[in-house]
C-alpha cells in the first residue's frame, strides 16, 4: 500500500505539473493545437500517455524508477542553473545586490556542478531513463513543428494599440474601402508611388505599410502598436511589435478593408523563402499574404475583398491579380 501510495503521489503530482505548464508555453510558441488549452482533453491526453508507458515497462517499480529518478535530477538541475542565471543578473545589474548575489550565484553554481555530476552517473547506469527522455523530445518536437507549420496561416495578431493620440484620429481616414494598402520597405515613397500609378489604373491615396519585426519572434501571438501619419495625400503606417510580417500584412489589410492591396514578389527560391518564413517571420510575402487572406475569406465568408496585385520588384509586364 506504500508503495502504490508513494507512485501515486508522484503521478498526481507529474500530472499537475505537466497540465500547469503545457498549456502555458507550448500554445504561446504555437507548437500545440488550440484544445491544449483546455484542461479535461489534457488530462485525457496525458492519461493515454501513461498507460503506454506502463504496459511498456509492464508496471515495473524498478524499470520505472530511473526514468523517474533522471527526470527529477534533471529537472532539479534546470532550476539550480536557471537560480545562478537570474542571480548573475542581479549581481551585474543592481548594485544594491552585489552583496548576497555573487556569493548565491556562485553556490548555486556548485550546486548545478554536483547535479549534472549526478545526472551522468546516474543516466551511465540505468540509460533506460535518457532514452524515454529522447523519445519524448523528439516527440514534442516533431509534433511541434506540425502545429506551429499548420497554424502558421493564422493571422497571430492578440490584440492593436496606437502609438500616439494623431494615430488614433487619422486612422478612421483609412478605414472602410478609402486607400490602396501598399507594403513596402523603408524606401523612397515617392518613387513607389510614380511606379504604381504608371503601371497601374489606382483611384484614391495610398496607405504605405512598413512592419518592423521583434528581435525575438518565438512567440506566436503578440500584440501590435501602430503609427499613422500623412505624406501629402497619402499615409504611412508603421507597426512594430509583430513576429511575421506577412500575417501583420494580412491582419492590418482585414482591419482597413483597402480597395486594393500590392504585394511584391522577391522572385527568390520558393524553398528558402518558406523556411524564413516558419523560422524567421520573413520570407516571400506576396504569396503567403495572399494565401493567409483567402483562407481567411474561406473561413469568415467574407463578401468584399479587395483587389490584390502581386507585382514583381520590377515591373515589365501587365500585373497579375
Amino acid at each position: 500500500m506504500s508503495t502504490i501510495l508513494i507512485l501515486w503521489f508522484a503521478g498526481a503530482s507529474a500530472m499537475a505539473g505537466l497540465i500547469s505548464l503545457i498549456p502555458r508555453y507550448l500554445p504561446r510558441f504555437g507548437m500545440a493545437p488550440r484544445w491544449v488549452s483546455y484542461r479535461r482533453p489534457m488530462v485525457i491526453t496525458l492519461f493515454v500517455i501513461d498507460l503506454i508507458v506502463t504496459l511498456i515497462f509492464r508496471a515495473d517499480v524498478e524499470a520505472q524508477g530511473s526514468a523517474y529518478a533522471t527526470g527529477v535530477l534533471v529537472l532539479i538541475l534546470s532550476a539550480a542553473v536557471a537560480a545562478a542565471i537570474a542571480l548573475w543578473h542581479d549581481f551585474l545589474g543592481d548594485w544594491r545586490h552585489h552583496a548576497t548575489a555573487l556569493p548565491l550565484s556562485l553556490f548555486f553554481w556548485l550546486v548545478s556542478l554536483l547535479f549534472f555530476y549526478t545526472v551522468i552517473v546516474n543516466i551511465i547506469e540505468r540509460p533506460a531513463g535518457a532514452i524515454i527522455s529522447a523519445i519524448f523530445i523528439f516527440a514534442i518536437l516533431f509534433f511541434s513543428g506540425i502545429s506551429r507549420y499548420q497554424r502558421s496561416q493564422e493571422l497571430r495578431i492578440s490584440d492593436t494599440v496606437f502609438g500616439d493620440s494623431d494615430s488614433a484620429q487619422i486612422w478612421p481616414l483609412l478605414v472602410g474601402r478609402k486607400v490602396n494598402l501598399v507594403p513596402h520597405g523603408l524606401a523612397d515613397h515617392k518613387r513607389k508611388a510614380e511606379k504604381i500609378y504608371r503601371h497601374y489604373q489606382v483611384s484614391g491615396p495610398l496607405a504605405f505599410l512598413h512592419v518592423n519585426l521583434l528581435d525575438n519572434r518565438s512567440e506566436f501571438m503578440t500584440a501590435l502598436r501602430v503609427s499613422v501619419s500623412r505624406e501629402r495625400q497619402n499615409f504611412i503606417i508603421q507597426i512594430s511589435g509583430a513576429v511575421a510580417t506577412a500575417n501583420t500584412i494580412a491582419y492590418i489589410s482585414e482591419l482597413i478593408d483597402p480597395l486594393t492591396v500590392f504585394l511584391e514578389l522577391t522572385e527568390q527560391n520558393l524553398m528558402l523563402q518558406s523556411l524564413r518564413y516558419l523560422f524567421w517571420g520573413e520570407g516571400e510575402v506576396g504569396l503567403t499574404v495572399y494565401s493567409i487572406l483567402v483562407r481567411y475569406w474561406e473561413w469568415s465568408s467574407q463578401e468584399t475583398r479587395p483587389t490584390l496585385y502581386l507585382m514583381s520588384l520590377e515591373t515589365h509586364s501587365p500585373p497579375t491579380h
